[in-house]
């Protein structure tokens, strides 16, 4: 064959096959785009509510940490395996005296490496000291508690009577 009928079939072959990559390039980028929002959102989600673990938009983010951080890549093995422990101490050790101070501990360690993943930068000690919770929203928790405990309280104690 002569260089020109080569020529040719290495156009039309270009022509073909050339869009395809760019597709399946442009494809690969959206795809690595999505998985980088979705881990970024947990972990802004899981920094911003960090001083208030029992907020819902909190709890949603650690239940997705599975969904979110699921390569193979020792980075998101660590945060994951931080998961499992964080999540069996949530379980088991409730009524420990430094349940709060080991939750804190267990929480700091897996933001620091989630943060590795998203290319932070942050260590636990500053994880567990600088976040801002202000105090009267502390007193509202505590008062919503007790008025909540006093209510079924005195539900529990008119229907005891009624019956």
């Amino acid at each position: 064959m002569s260089s020109t009928v080569w020529l040719g079939i290495v156009s039309v072959v270009a022509v073909i096959v050339g869009p395809l990559i760019a597709l399946g390039l442009q494809r690969y980028a959206e795809d690595r785009r999505e998985k980088r929002q979705a881990r970024s959102y947990v972990f802004r989600v899981l920094m911003a509510r960090r001083a208030t673990p029992l907020n819902y938009e909190y709890v949603q983010a650690l239940n997705l940490i599975d969904v979110v951080f699921n390569s193979k890549s020792k980075n998101e093995e660590q945060v994951r395996t931080d998961w499992k422990v964080l999540l069996d101490h949530l379980e088991k050790n409730k009524d420990r005296p430094n349940f709060a101070d080991v939750m804190g501990d267990l929480t700091a360690t897996m933001l620091a490496d989630m943060g590795k993943c998203l290319g932070y930068s942050f260590d636990s000690v500053y994880l567990k000291r600088a976040a801002y919770s202000p105090q009267g929203h502390g007193d509202v928790e505590a008062e919503q508690t007790l008025l909540r405990k006093q209510t079924l309280g005195n539900l529990c104690t008119s229907s005891a009577s009624t019956a």
